[in-house]
């Protein structure tokens, strides 16, 4: 568990480098777009099956998520549409990681993050493997007494919910 923390780590701080600039003396702007709304009237759509409950799960778990995206670049008017897993081990209290297929993003093939407690830094790759970005996702929403926090006490647990994310593309996507 611990290596797995260090490695959760050492993988946000490695994006952290990437985004401030350091080691990058021609880079383009990054461009910045929202994906399914925003934290106060997100728009996205989640659905997890089965879904997560307050037990760590003992296999992954099939997750898709979508909704509109908005601003520069490829981020323009369209559906982008994430196609995956919840890695095993993933509760409501703590996302082990994800791991999917990005549709609707033109550069961007896949997605993988490291969950960190409650939260993913997602890390975006194009075709051929080279990082070219990045998105911050907020799933769940932050009052306890909301319904969705609840489903994770069934035995159903919490099989859809909404959300909002900023996603950073790196120059040149």
């Amino acid at each position: 568990m611990r290596a797995r923390t260090s490695i959760a780590i050492v993988a946000l701080a490695a994006s952290c480098l990437l985004t401030s600039g350091v080691g990058t003396a021609a880079a383009q702007s990054p461009t910045v777009c929202q994906w399914g709304g925003t934290q106060p009237n997100p728009t996205g759509q989640i659905t997890i099956n089965p879904g997560l409950t307050n037990t760590p799960s003992p296999f992954a778990l099939a997750f898709k998520a979508w909704g509109p995206v908005s601003g520069g670049g490829p981020c323009h008017g369209q559906t982008v549409t994430y196609v995956g897993q919840i890695n095993a081990g993933s509760s409501c209290a703590s996302v082990t990681g994800f791991e999917q297929v990005v549709y609707g993003l033109p550069g961007v093939k896949y997605a993988w993050g490291p969950g960190v407690g409650p939260f993913v830094h997602e890390l975006l790759y194009d075709a051929n493997g080279n990082l070219v970005g990045e998105d911050t996702p907020i799933a769940f929403p932050p009052d306890a007494n909301d319904p969705a926090y609840q489903d994770c006490g069934t035995s159903e647990g919490l099989t859809h919910n909404r959300f909002s994310s900023t996603i950073t593309l790196f120059g040149g996507v």
